[in-house]
């Protein structure tokens, strides 16, 4: 009887306060935007942390041919070789398509740890969703840095909106979002993936990045592991890669 009065409260409150009351683990949850239209014929519709493993060896549409110092030849057409190639030294003479290889490298990398996510035993972030007020909450690292002076300003910065100053979000969907900046700043924001990454038993979440600037070439991107601690706080940084 005590088990299900627990119950009800959890379902009439909120799904924070859900994770303090019932003891079941939280599993892994797993958005649609997963990036896997970019690289195969078609969105794959993935809920498991085993189905992201299994993409390092699954191939993609196409492929890249990248040379090694000795100009040797390689065909990349999977995560797998492309991380094999790039610890081998190989890369790509075209400018824009090594900045794509190494794009494409930081995807599989997410996918991968995407891959070990856990269960979580508690979680006190609910559901994350994009708002003006979202850049207040987030670690400083989600931050476009470009000069050394942004690079200066972030060791000391608190939070993305000291650093970047976002002006205005356009939402993509639930899980996307855009968010530009006072200095001409364009970050797609997306939320990848929820689960326990450093096995700590609090849920964590998995986040890309995709960065530009108004009428300019510059283009980057970023993956991270953030987490909150208590349910007032604000996001920390696990990991970035």
């Amino acid at each position: 009887m005590i088990k299900n009065t627990a119950l009800f409260i959890c379902i009439s409150i909120s799904s924070v306060a859900c994770t303090n009351v019932d003891k079941k683990a939280i599993g892994p949850k797993f958005g649609s935007e997963n990036k896997t239209d970019g690289y195969f014929l078609e969105k794959l519709a993935l809920d498991k942390p085993e189905q992201f493993k299994e993409l390092s060896n699954k191939k993609w549409f196409y492929s890249y041919e990248v040379t090694s110092e000795s100009k040797k030849t390689l065909e990349i057409n999977s995560c797998k070789k492309l991380s094999e190639a790039l610890e081998e030294g190989y890369s790509s003479s075209n400018y824009r398509e090594q900045k794509a290889l190494i794009a494409t490298n930081k995807i599989c990398t997410t996918w991968s740890h995407m891959g070990e996510l856990k269960p979580s035993k508690k979680s006190f972030i609910g559901a994350l969703k994009h708002s003006l007020n979202l850049p207040n909450k987030m670690p400083p690292e989600l931050s476009l840095v470009i000069s050394n002076d942004d690079k200066r300003r972030l060791e000391n910065a608190s939070s993305w909106e000291e650093m970047g100053q976002i002006k205005n979000i356009e939402p993509v969907n639930d899980e996307q979002a855009v968010y530009y900046d006072k200095d001409g700043g364009i970050q797609r924001l997306t939320i990848m993936a929820y689960g326990d990454y450093n096995e700590d038993g609090v849920e964590d979440v998995v986040l890309h990045m995709a960065n530009a600037v108004e009428r300019g070439s510059y283009s980057s991107s970023y993956s991270y592991v953030i987490t909150r601690l208590t349910a007032d706080s604000k996001y920390s940084l696990i990991k970035k890669f």
